[in-house]
């Protein structure tokens, strides 16, 4: 009877001691919370570790531990940080993982908070990893929250590119676009957002079709937010960003689907830019010797192409951008077009107001391109110009004469001027000695 009557006594204790300690965890607990609100931070801290040291001393599995590690986890996340809270949430996903299994939708917002707090760390592999068991997750069970869902993938994307894998990058992000549109608390800017990230990504990776799909998406809504169509120049930005990528196919049809959306002149202005942009892209030859690309003159419809857009951009730049207008020099060179070149060229020299090496060569490549169309006479005439204006400037003993003597030689041997080509080397061994 008496030893019956000692068991009954230290159930009784033992009761009584997990009674106190469960109230004394929920005290502890309100105290740390109501701390946490009016902005006592040192006194929360306190409190939710006075309650995580009771709440390891419950039964396992007893969920009081995960709220405890929770509690911790979000006073450490409020104040950045981001080294306390991210052992805590580890902590919080390994119990819910202990007591859920490794499958659960239970995981979910754990596995959104080690991501969350591990990104500003730059822990890469704990960040990609947790939010890659989040997608399958919540895929699998179709139980994930949605707002928390498009923007852990839209997170997944960014750590993807961060790590330069675009194509895998394309991938999360349009299933963030597709699951947004299951967010009821969404807003036009981050539906906005997500869509141009997507499509960032789709103009960068090559896919048009995805990529035009998105832009149209982003031109509506931010029609909608401004209240005048924003097509023309959504899809201008778009086709910038594909050529950055060196996307050449995809910048040019998404600049024609800006230009036929009838932009005003800034926008059709950029878009065309574009278009010139990669039109030159296709047919730079990586030289600036106009007498190698005459060699290699020849029919290309591509080039006939560049010609047109190019001729464009001078008017839209009222022939003020001397790249735009070297350019289109090297595409009429290439078209077999000289005469046409020599256009241009004069254009280009009128440019020029200071001498430098860059107007002494746009000189010379005049005088290449006067004998290239025959008229050896001018050509002469220029050399001889170029050749005094260099004198003038930088006086007879100048380095930059050698080469000017060299290409008149050149001229007048083409021309059959035996007498001036015989001239012209007589000075030009003067640089040589």
């Amino acid at each position: 009877m008496r030893h019956r009557m000692v068991a009954i006594i230290t159930i009784v204790l033992l009761a009584t001691t997990v009674v106190a300690a469960q109230s004394s965890w929920s005290t502890r607990t309100r105290a740390g919370e109501y701390a946490f609100a009016r902005g006592d931070y040192g006194a929360a801290e306190a409190e939710f570790r006075a309650a995580l040291d009771l709440a390891n001393g419950f039964p396992e599995g007893d969920r009081r531990l995960e709220t405890s590690l929770s509690n911790l986890g979000r006073l450490y996340e409020h104040q950045s940080a981001y080294e306390k809270a991210l052992p805590m949430y580890q902590l919080l996903l390994a119990a819910k993982e202990h007591r859920l299994g490794p499958s659960s939708a239970g995981l979910l917002d754990a596995l959104f908070a080690v991501a969350r707090s591990s990104q500003p760390m730059g822990d890469l592999p704990t960040v990609t990893s947790s939010l890659q068991r989040y997608a399958e997750i919540a895929e699998a069970t179709g139980k994930a929250d949605p707002r928390k869902h498009w923007q852990a993938l839209d997170m997944l994307a960014r750590m993807e590119v961060v790590q330069e894998r675009s194509d895998e990058a394309l991938q999360w992000q349009l299933q963030a676009v597709e699951v947004i549109d299951d967010d009821a608390r969404a807003d036009a800017t981050e539906k906005a957002s997500v869509w141009q990230s997507a499509a960032n990504l789709a103009l960068t990776t090559g896919d048009t079709a995805n990529a035009e799909r998105l832009l149209a998406e982003v031109a509506t809504v931010k029609a909608s937010a401004a209240g005048a169509d924003q097509t023309a120049l959504i899809m201008a930005h778009g086709a910038a960003t594909a050529f950055g990528a060196g996307q050449f196919d995809t910048a040019e049809r998404v600049a024609m689907r800006a230009l036929e959306a009838g932009p005003d002149a800034g926008i059709e202005r950029m878009a065309r830019s574009t278009l010139a942009d990669v039109s030159w892209a296709k047919a730079n030859r990586g030289t600036d010797d106009l007498a190698i690309l005459l060699e290699a003159a020849g029919s290309d419809p591509a080039l006939d192409v560049a010609s047109e857009r190019l001729r464009a951009m001078v008017e839209l730049e009222n022939g003020e951008n001397p790249e735009t207008l070297r350019h289109l020099v090297q595409v009429e060179v290439l078209r077999g077009q000289p005469g046409a070149a020599l256009t241009w060229q004069r254009r280009l020299i009128e440019l020029g107001s200071m001498m430098d090496i860059s107007t002494l060569r746009a000189h010379a490549d005049l005088v290449t391109l006067l004998a290239a169309a025959g008229d050896y006479h001018e050509a002469l005439a220029e050399n001889a110009a170029t050749i005094k204006m260099v004198e003038d400037e930088q006086g007879r003993g100048s380095t930059q004469l050698a080469s000017l003597y060299e290409q008149r030689v050149e001229v007048a041997q083409a021309a059959g001027n035996k007498k001036e080509a015989k001239k012209a080397q007589k000075k030009l061994r003067k640089f040589s000695r």
